[in-house]
């Protein structure tokens, strides 16, 4: 996987599209830190669908790191019982 400098983005677009096309997927990176990646999307693939599979993505890194929060601070071991007293609590805390 590549990685490129935002300010080629911005100054060499033309470049970047080229590098985009050849490598297949290419990270943005601002001050050495990855904040975006680009994917090539081919002439006839729908882009809703790898849209759809982008948010299927985050959604299991989410849940990944929700388990793994879980496991630090204990809250993995609590009982259906103690999970519903947390919720109970929770809403009484609402009203």
């Amino acid at each position: 996987m590549q990685f490129i400098p935002y300010r080629n983005l911005r100054n060499e677009p033309a470049t970047v599209r080229k590098q985009l096309s050849s490598e297949g997927e290419l990270v943005v990176t601002n001050g050495g830190k990855p904040f975006a990646l680009m994917i090539d999307i081919p002439e006839n693939e729908n882009v809703d669908e790898i849209l759809l599979m982008a948010s299927r993505i985050r959604a299991q890194m989410a849940i990944r790191s929700i388990r793994s929060n879980a496991r630090k601070n204990g809250t993995n071991k609590l009982t259906d019982d103690q999970i519903n007293e947390v919720i109970q609590k929770t809403r009484e805390d609402r009203e």
